[in-house]
C-alpha cells in the first residue's frame, strides 16, 4: 500500500514540476516580444521604412529610415536612424530619443531641439504641442492611406506648421509608424504638393 502511495505522490510532484516549467517558458517567450515606448513610431533595432513619391510611377526619389543602433539610458532609449526625413526631406543620419513616457525628442533638427512627437496616449483628436516655432495638431483619427505597401486604415493625421511659410503632414498607423508624409511650402504655396508613401516596411 505504501508503495502505491509513494507512486501517487511522485506523479503529483512530477506533474506540478512540469506545469511550473511550462509557465516559466511561456513567461520568457512573452517577454521576448518587442514592446515600444511609443507604438505610433515603433523604433526598434532592425526596423525599416522605405518611402517613395506618391505620384503613380514616379520612384525617382526614395527615402529609407532604418534603425541602426539602440541604446538604453536612464531616461529612455536612444535611437540611431539612417534618416529622419519627415520635416526636412533629406537622407541625413539622425539620433532620436524615445523617452520613458513615450515622447519622442530630437536635437538640432530644423534648428530646434525638444519633443517632436507626443507620447502615444496623446495621439488623440484635438491634442496640440509645440516644437520650436512649429505647432503640431492631431486633427483626425480615422484616415485611410493607400500605398504600394498596402492600404492602412484608422490612421492618425498630424499637421505641423510654423503658421506662415511651411506645412508638414504625417499619417501615423499604430504599430506600423508613419505611412505617409509631405513637406510643403505655403507662402508662396507649392504649386503641386508632394507626398511620400510607404513602399515597404519591416517592424518586428
Amino acid at each position: 500500500m505504501n508503495k502505491y502511495i509513494l507512486i501517487v505522490i511522485f506523479c503529483m510532484a512530477f506533474t506540478a514540476f512540469n506545469c511550473s516549467s511550462s509557465k516559466k517558458t511561456h513567461d520568457v517567450n512573452s517577454t521576448e516580444k518587442n514592446t515600444y515606448l511609443n507604438q505610433y513610431l515603433p523604433l526598434g533595432n532592425g526596423n525599416k521604412w522605405v518611402y517613395t513619391d506618391e505620384a503613380a510611377g514616379n520612384e525617382s526619389e526614395t527615402f529609407t529610415v532604418e534603425v541602426k543602433d539602440v541604446k538604453k539610458t536612464d531616461s529612455g532609449t536612444q535611437i540611431q536612424v539612417t534618416s529622419f526625413p519627415y520635416l526636412t526631406s533629406d537622407n541625413t543620419e539622425r539620433t532620436v530619443m524615445v523617452m520613458n513616457n513615450g515622447e519622442i525628442e530630437i536635437n538640432n533638427y530644423m534648428g530646434t531641439s525638444g519633443m517632436i512627437f507626443p507620447q502615444a496616449d496623446n495621439f488623440k483628436q484635438g491634442y496640440e504641442w509645440s516644437f520650436g516655432i512649429f505647432k503640431g495638431y492631431v486633427t483626425s483619427l480615422n484616415d485611410t492611406v493607400k500605398s504600394a505597401d498596402g492600404r492602412f486604415y484608422d490612421c492618425v493625421y498630424v499637421k505641423m506648421t510654423d503658421g506662415f511659410t511651411f506645412s508638414y503632414e504625417m499619417w501615423f498607423k499604430k504599430d506600423t509608424g508613419i505611412v505617409k508624409w509631405g513637406a510643403n511650402r505655403t507662402n508662396p504655396p507649392t504649386l503641386k504638393r508632394v507626398y511620400y508613401v510607404l513602399k515597404e516596411h519591416k517592424v518586428k
